[in-house]
């Protein structure tokens, strides 16, 4: 069951496209959205711990189009989703990082072939578990590297954020290590009254997610706060093109934003909220793309 309400614009920030609120029949935490790498116009969503391990396709609107039981797997505390093409083939990856009181010492990433979207289950084909580096982190954002072969993660809750890097081919079998490859600076745009009404409460400019453009240039990472677009030059790392953000605005005044992803074609993102009744944005940036 879906059910479709009123689009009216909300008053604005640049560049967001208000499409309207959406309530979808077992998805009421949204919180993760990716791109669907077999139809450019469908997206896949899924909801936060407590829920059943499954996985959303969602038409256009966005609007529900099946629901897929992933076979075998435990929702712990999946919190973000990411698609990319490796060696030919279409895939997504779950990641199961939510560690709101840092109890969890291992986490782990879920991969598997994106289904056929008529499917009625799909398995998980490797699970990658790891521990960052510094000790347990909260983590809400991810981003896959499929050029250099990485997934990407962010901390949450932690200034600075940390910016961590995991090997795509880790084997499953043993514990590897998510290493810490830059800092992001402060991700809310100043001056910002939300903030200050806001003090200094735990996460407020920290990432809820991430998407990684297919080409592995611009970043996007979303806090409940503002959006944030990083571009890595050819010759850069990660911490150097961390360095200062492409974009930074605020987003809507509307709380709980939790997910984003890519189009198809690179040029937007679609940003989620977290709710039984969910709001859906698009933003384009000014100019139509976002090459510096």
């Amino acid at each position: 069951m879906v059910l479709l309400f009123s689009a009216a614009a909300h008053a604005g920030e640049a560049g967001f496209e208000f499409i309207g609120k959406r309530q979808v029949e077992n998805l009421s935490e949204l919180s993760g959205l990716a791109v669907s790498q077999r139809n450019p116009r469908r997206y896949w969503g899924l909801n936060d711990s407590g829920h059943a391990a499954s996985l959303f396709v969602l038409d256009p609107g966005p609007q529900l189009y099946r629901e897929i039981a992933i076979e075998g797997a435990l929702n712990h505390d999946w919190e973000d989703l990411a698609s990319f093409r490796l060696d030919g083939k279409p895939y997504l990856l779950v990641a199961d990082t939510g560690n709101n009181f840092s109890f969890r010492g291992e986490v782990s990433l879920l991969l598997l072939l994106e289904p056929e979207h008529d499917a009625d289950q799909a398995s998980v084909e490797r699970e990658i578990r790891f521990v960052f580096e510094d000790g347990s982190r909260d983590c809400e954002a991810i981003a896959v590297d499929a050029v250099n072969r990485q997934v990407l993660l962010a901390d949450k809750g932690r200034v600075p954020v940390g910016l961590y890097a995991v090997s795509l081919d880790a084997d499953g079998k043993d514990v590897v290590v998510a290493r810490r490859i830059g800092d992001f600076p402060d991700l809310v745009p100043t001056p910002s009254p939300r903030v200050q009404r806001l003090g200094s409460a735990r996460g407020r400019g920290t990432p809820t997610a991430m998407d990684l453009s297919s080409d592995g240039r611009q970043l996007a990472v979303i806090s409940y706060i503002a959006l944030n677009v990083f571009d890595r030059k050819p010759e850069q790392t990660w911490a150097e093109a961390l360095a200062k953000p492409l974009v930074s605005v605020r987003l809507p005044p509307v709380s709980g934003f939790e997910s984003l992803a890519f189009s198809a074609d690179g040029n937007s993102l679609l940003l989620g909220t977290e709710g039984v009744i969910a709001d859906y944005y698009r933003w384009t940036p000014e100019s139509g793309s976002f090459a510096p």
